[in-house]
């Protein structure tokens, strides 16, 4: 192809010079017109190179496949290409990837400005026996917002990142992930410091935007430890297939940032994908984590609610004296495919202080999640987590579907051990999601709780949620 537009160049110019009057007979008395004529001939030269340079960027536009287009495309991306076309490489171009996003030419540096509104309806209808618990009282209908946030992140000089989120739901604006940290050092590390996830259970890590139902699970809410300040160690190995963190935190802090004395509290995960097929869109994912905790405050609490946003918390253990925890989680996921399947166990080890003797109880908990993409889709990995779900045909009043997924889950959760009477319950979890388009999610739940001995607490859920 670059070959018969050369020749076409250069046989298009000769036809012009030898149509030119006068320039094959050499007639001095028309050097005057001849002189025009040549600027004639020179500015249709001109036009034709500009022609044959736009028929080459449409080309390299339509042909993917080698040719024109890898020469243009490699001219483009050099540094005489960027210059050419007035890039520096400090200059911002500016894109829509699933969120807004600024790059340079160079990549060094880039920034992603997004966030997230997540709009629940809860419908609940509870036992009186439930609702007649210690601190629980009416458990009655309620419409608002769960989450809803602004977001940015980045990287500067290429190996610094960082991430600013702030929350404005609830009953004030509290912060949720700022951090910042360097990667790319030897050995594929990273290191991390700031406000951000402790790095514990599969459910805990994939964030709120993408899980499968409108609220994680019974076992996740009592146990993973979500926000702390703390410094972490991280690393990303053979291809993505192996993803460890290990970190030092602030307990509790998940108030936000505040500055207050700090209290070590040592979190590690590790996970690995040891079989993957991408072109089944297949994988196995194995992970552990482990806490190592000592409470700040010589005490703690654990408690949930049923499942559903807004209420009550139905199962707690009320504040008790405690001079560390060792909280152990095993995680495990399954996707082929539409099919998706995943749980996690975990098991808390209570010490009580030795000032204060009490009770020294072990509590325990488990899920279990089957899912399926009635339209075909299936729900990518990366980094020891699941992402966003791209629909094969997004939805437009014109045509397009979305993607619909189809879920259940089983939770459990028992808080009543030694003495500490935080209650037993379970839930069982139906769910349908509508993905309109890679930002936008109808969610539906029926959540069937049931606190052992006590009560039912039957739920249906509806969630309006867009992030970017």
């Amino acid at each position: 192809m670059n070959m018969r537009i050369a020749a076409a160049s250069w046989v298009l110019a000769g036809a012009l010079a030898l149509a030119a009057p006068g320039a094959a007979a050499g007639e001095e008395g028309s050097a005057g017109a001849g002189d025009r004529r040549l600027d004639e001939v020179l500015e249709e030269m001109e036009r034709q190179r500009a022609e044959i340079e736009a028929l080459k960027a449409r080309l390299a536009a339509e042909d993917g496949s080698g040719g024109v287009a890898d020469a243009v495309k490699k001219y483009l991306e050099s540094e005489e290409g960027r210059k050419a076309l007035g890039v520096g490489t400090t200059d911002f171009r500016v894109s829509w990837k699933e969120g807004l996003s600024f790059e340079t030419a160079d990549r060094a540096f880039s920034l992603k400005v997004g966030g997230r509104v997540h709009y629940d309806v809860v419908l609940p209808d509870a036992d009186d026996a439930v609702e007649a618990l210690p601190g629980v009282g009416d458990i009655d209908a309620t419409v608002g917002l769960r989450r809803a946030r602004f977001e940015m992140s980045g990287t500067i000089h290429e190996c610094v990142y960082f991430a600013n989120s702030i929350e404005f739901a609830g009953s004030g604006t509290t912060f949720k992930n700022n951090y910042v940290g360097l990667k790319g050092l030897p050995g594929g590390l990273s290191v991390q410091a700031g406000f951000f996830k402790e790095p514990a259970g599969l459910e805990e890590m994939t964030s709120a935007s993408v899980i499968t139902f409108i609220e994680r699970s019974l076992a996740n809410n009592a146990f993973a430890p979500a926000q702390n300040n703390g410094f972490m160690v991280l690393g990303s190995h053979a291809d993505d297939r192996l993803n460890w963190a290990v970190g030092d935190f602030q307990d509790n802090a998940s108030q936000g940032p505040a500055a207050t004395a700090f209290q070590h509290n040592f979190t590690g995960r590790v996970c690995g994908v040891p079989w993957r097929d991408p072109e089944r869109n297949a994988l196995l994912h194995l992970g552990a984590s482990v806490q190592d905790r000592s409470p700040e405050t010589e005490n703690d609490r654990f408690r949930v609610r049923p499942s559903v946003p807004f209420v009550a918390r139905t199962q707690d253990t009320g504040v008790f004296s405690v001079d560390s925890e060792f909280v152990v989680g095993l995680e495990a996921a399954l996707v082929h495919g539409p099919w998706s399947v995943q749980g996690e166990v975990w098991r808390a080890d209570i010490e009580d202080h030795p000032d204060a003797p009490g009770a020294s109880p072990t509590y325990g908990g488990y899920y279990g999640t089957v899912s399926y993409w009635v339209t075909g889709e299936s729900r990518p990995y990366k980094g020891g987590s699941f992402g966003r779900v791209k629909p094969k045909s997004e939805f437009t009043p014109k045509g397009g579907t979305g993607a619909l997924e189809l879920a259940a889950r089983y939770s459990a959760l028992d808080l009543d051990d030694d003495g500490q009477d935080g209650g037993a319950g379970h839930d069982l979890t139906l769910g349908a999601n509508w993905h309109l388009n890679p930002n936008t999610r109808v969610m539906l739940n029926y959540v069937m709780y049931t606190r052992t001995h006590v009560g039912d607490v039957n739920s249906i859920l509806v969630r309006f949620q867009i992030d970017f």
